[in-house]
């Protein structure tokens, strides 16, 4: 999260190399989670990281780990430029 909010801060676009390569390595990391649809190789992967990316801007509590709503923003911005939204 602390990449999260570096990258946030620093005035590059959500869909900038540097973000999609962050949110490259953060769809990884969803993908070693047993029992997520990330991990299932006939799961949802698109539509999972999409409800995350939603719900970290939804949630006070998940907006927290990246900084507050307008870091979560950017996550979530990211992550759909990502999977293609």
């Amino acid at each position: 999260s602390q990449d999260w909010m570096e990258l946030a801060s620093s005035g590059v676009a959500p869909d900038s190399a540097e973000a999609q390569a962050l949110a490259a390595r953060h769809v990884d990391w969803l993908r070693g989670i047993p029992g997520t649809p990330a991990a299932d190789p006939s799961g949802d992967l698109d539509g999972y990281v999409r409800g995350l990316a939603e719900m970290y801007v939804a949630d006070e509590r998940f907006a927290a780990n990246y900084g507050g709503r307008q870091g979560a923003g950017f996550v979530r911005d990211a992550l759909l430029a990502y999977v293609g939204d």
